[in-house]
């Protein structure tokens, strides 16, 4: 196999497992739809944001955003305060209820389709999957 064969095969293996993650965050948790998902994964990762901050981050308009936000507070997900360097400012956080959802909850469904798979695995299968995921994270933490 020649390195551009190579790479088309590693490309088709990546959307398959691309659209197996997307199952998963597409499958029923507590009714949180997948653009709450990904403002609380983006919320998860920097910390408070403004809605402004939170709409470029997520690609969609303010007022999209905003009401995304506004639902994800009547859940108790997320919570706004002001900003305490300007108080002209609207700050979004999670709330502790969101930890504790995304632990039990969330990060099983995302990947459960994938885990429940690698389960039915034979220890040599699951072995040789470990081992190019671990190659395949040192590649990329490498280039960071």
């Amino acid at each position: 196999m020649n390195q551009k064969q190579a790479t088309q095969e590693l490309i088709d293996h990546l959307f398959f497992l691309h659209k197996a993650i997307h199952r998963g965050l597409e499958s029923g948790t507590d009714g949180i739809t997948v653009p709450q998902k990904i403002v609380l994964g983006i919320l998860i990762e920097n910390g408070s944001l403004s809605i402004k901050e939170l709409s470029q981050k997520v690609g969609l308009s303010h007022s999209t955003v905003s009401g995304i936000v506004d639902r994800l507070e009547r859940k108790g997900f997320v919570e706004r305060f002001q900003d305490p360097q300007d108080r002209r400012f609207t700050k979004v956080t999670i709330t502790t209820k969101v930890k504790d959802f995304v632990q039990k909850k969330m990060t099983h469904h995302i990947f459960s389709g994938i885990v429940d798979a690698f389960k039915n695995a034979t220890i040599e299968e699951q072995k040789k999957i470990v081992d190019g995921l671990v190659i395949l994270r040192q590649l990329l933490d490498k280039g960071k």
